[in-house]
């Protein structure tokens, strides 16, 4: 990603003080306020003196979302246009100069235009090449208060000609079975399929197909959003990934299994009148739920034999007892329910006893498949009182709506088109979910049906949320339009995750043991970032930019409990992710599923750069921005690295700046430099160039081993 200024920085205005809103169902208590938790280059240009709508531009409209078709929408585009046309070819670099082979309005399409509160208009475009849109390319038009372009943020490669006109071997329907058998399972949503110009590893362009699957009900196995990138000659999945993320962390080398499993194969003589014997030590220590045996022995007159499994603690269970008369061998698979309780950890022995003379064999192997009990649900914890009492933030005053019964539900119609929470019944997804329903709209109380409980949570934490995107980023929910919060609780059943489904929020239980129910502020913040940052940025959920995707919404989930914690007393802020949910009976309130101060104690993340490689995978390496905006912060030194950035610029401004970001700088393809870059002109625009916050920028991106690529 290129980003280009083109003018001096845009000098920001004061945001007009806006008044929270009140409870429409009952009056909101006093809560005793909380102190605060703390305490690239840009390549010159010669500008393009075209303007937005004239005089009208510099009238300084409210800001959010702009018509594509309306007088602004189409000013803003032909701007943006018209500088295109000025700069390189496209496919080569924008920093080049020359004329363009072809006009930018075929090669870009309008996406979307937007209006900032600093005045400024940002105009996404998807790029094009011969009619068929490229995926994950885009170029972003940034135009200043008096509608002049300041910047443009994109990046492009050659594409071959003829790549979009050419005729595919595969068609849609073809492509699509391509997919549903690499996605091996139902869908519950109409699959999408689009023509596409995409990129592989290597840089080489392919003329194909995108595909999104989606299966968010699916017992037993995690939602999935999958998309593949399917070669329209060859059939060939290029790449696919699943673009729904959660909130669980990935289980590192070591952790507790779910199953467990071992085998043997001794091929021993089994011999007239003897017992033999085979043992396989089983290393990983859970509870069985359930355990199979799977056998396999060769001998001339089963009838003789005897075989028993012995577990670690001594049980015994009989497998065959001289049954089965003249018949061969003992082949096949075993349920052994009896070992329920038992734990896997240490040495299971088979013995297989030949009880009469004559007849000879050999047992020639056996493997054991224990899966896991789960544990269950802590009960909730203790609640009383007026008002509404959450279960991790203490006393709360929701907005909720009254119904013509009398009775109330979780329904905010204040904050812009609602903020809604409802009971999903244990279903694993929100189809069918209800309102839940309170007499006498004090939620939480102890007399309470406590399915309510982790719904109070989830509401505050989507209110909370919606709160810190106005009051802190300026932003009107997710699309800038008020867009709906719908947040589904107690989806299926001990579920350790929750995770925005691409239309609303889904929260599991917890199981008791890794989580309790994850309905906590940062989570909800968490959850409800990956819908913003599909709205704005559309950051892929693979690779660098996936990394990218789990790291924003890290940070805007712990910008949310920070935000929360200036009004609340109850809520403590920090810079862990989840902590307040996870593991609730170990006696460690403080551990978490990941830490933005120190990436690396988790025992799976990294937090420097120059360790991407040993880890991709997108939880994991969203530590080295979680350490970025850590460090921008508080200041501190990275683990690594061990360079120090001297004294943080704070929540409130830092949060501002990977916000402006994430929505205005970004694309979907965005790499860790060109985020740096982004957060960089996101400050500029904020407090200046020559600014310290601007320093501090750059200080943090160094220190985790990211720099601007030239």
């Amino acid at each position: 990603m290129t980003i280009r200024r083109i003018d001096s920085p845009v000098i920001p205005t004061a945001r007009p003080t806006e008044s929270q809103p009140t409870n429409t169902a009952k009056p909101a208590a006093t809560q005793t306020a909380r102190a605060e938790l703390e305490k690239s280059g840009f390549t010159p240009a010669t500008k393009v003196m075209t303007d937005l709508v004239g005089t009208a531009a510099r009238t300084a409209p409210l800001p959010g979302p702009v018509a594509t078709d309306s007088k602004e929408g189409q000013a803003a585009i032909q701007a943006t246009l018209s500088y295109l046309n000025q700069q390189a070819p496209v496919g080569e670099s924008l920093r080049a100069g020359g004329r363009p082979a072809v006009d930018a309005s075929q090669s870009f399409s309008p996406k979307s235009v937007e209006r900032d509160e600093l005045g400024m208009t940002h105009v996404r475009m998807d790029r094009m090449h011969e009619g068929v849109k490229v995926f994950g390319e885009q170029v972003i038009g940034h135009l200043d208060r008096d509608g002049k372009m300041d910047s443009l943020t994109g990046e492009t490669s050659t594409i071959p000609a003829g790549l979009g006109k050419k005729e595919l071997k595969l068609s849609s329907k073809d492509a699509l079975a391509v997919a549903q058998k690499a996605f091996d399972g139902k869908t519950d949503r109409a699959p999408t399929m689009e023509r596409v110009i995409f990129q592989d590893e290597s840089g080489k362009y392919h003329s194909g197909y995108r595909a999104e699957l989606t299966n968010t009900s699916e017992k037993d196995k995690s939602p999935r959003r999958m998309n593949y990138l399917i070669d329209g000659d060859s059939g060939k999945i290029v790449q696919s990934f699943n673009q729904m993320g959660g909130i669980e962390r990935p289980k590192a080398a070591g952790a507790t299994p779910a199953t467990v499993t071992g085998s043997a194969t001794p091929n021993a003589a089994i011999q007239d009148m003897k017992t033999t014997s085979s043992k396989i030590t089983l290393p990983d220590d859970v509870t069985i739920d359930k355990l199979k045996l799977d056998l396999d022995v060769a001998h001339t007159y089963r009838g003789d034999l005897v075989v028993k499994l012995t577990s670690p603690s001594g049980k015994t269970a009989t497998i065959s007892d001289r049954a089965g008369g003249s018949a061969d061998n003992i082949k096949g698979s075993f349920d052994l329910s009896q070992f329920a309780g038992e734990k896997t950890k240490g040495e299971w022995t088979l013995t297989v006893e030949d009880k009469a003379k004559a007849d000879t064999g050999t047992l020639k192997g056996w493997s054991l498949t224990a899966t896991a009990k789960a544990d269950e649900p802590p009960p909730p914890p203790p609640v009383g009182g007026a008002d509404d009492t959450t279960m991790y933030s203490g006393k709360v005053d929701l907005t909720t709506k009254q119904n013509a019964d009398g009775t109330f539900s979780l329904d905010d119609s204040t904050r812009g088109q609602g903020v809604v929470t409802l009971d999903a019944h244990q279903k694993e997804d929100g189809t069918g979910a209800t309102a839940f329903s309170d007499k006498n709209n004090v939620w939480g109380e102890k007399t309470d049906d406590s399915r309510s409980k982790a719904a109070v949570d989830a509401h505050y934490g989507a209110e909370m949320t919606y709160d810190f995107y106005k009051n802190v980023l300026g932003r009107d929910s997710l699309d800038g339009k008020g867009e709906k919060l719908v947040s589904n609780v107690h989806i299926s059943n001990n579920l350790v995750n929750a995770f925005w489904d691409g239309q609303q929020m889904n929260y599991g239980d917890g199981d008791g043991k890794d989580a309790s129910p994850l309905t906590t502020l940062d989570i909800a913040g968490h959850e409800i970032t990956h819908g913003l940052t599909e709205r704005t940025a559309g950051l892929i959920y693979s690779g660098e930019s996936g990394g990218l995707n789990e790291a924003m919404s890290d940070i805007m989930g712990t910008g949310v409990e920070w935000y929360a914690a200036q009004k609340n007393a109850a809520v403590k802020a920090d810079f862990s992710v989840g902590e307040d949910a996870w593991t609730p009976n170990n006696g460690d309130p403080n551990d978490a599923l990941r830490y933005m101060n120190d990436p690396t104690s988790d025992g799976y993340s990294v937090d420097n750069y120059k360790n991407y490689p040993k880890q991709t995978e997108v939880h994991g390496s969203s530590g080295i921005a979680n350490n970025a905006f850590y460090l921008l912060t508080q200041g501190g030194k990275n683990k690594t690295s061990g360079m120090e950035v001297k004294d943080g610029i704070g929540m409130d401004k830092s949060l501002k700046i990977f916000g402006r970001a994430l929505t205005t700088y970004m694309t979907p393809k965005t790499t860790f430099s060109q985020a740096r870059d982004a957060t960089i002109k996101a400050a500029t625009d904020l407090y200046g160039a020559t600014s310290p916050e601007v320093q501090k920028v750059k200080d943090a991106w160094s220190a985790v081993g990211v720099e601007t690529k030239k």
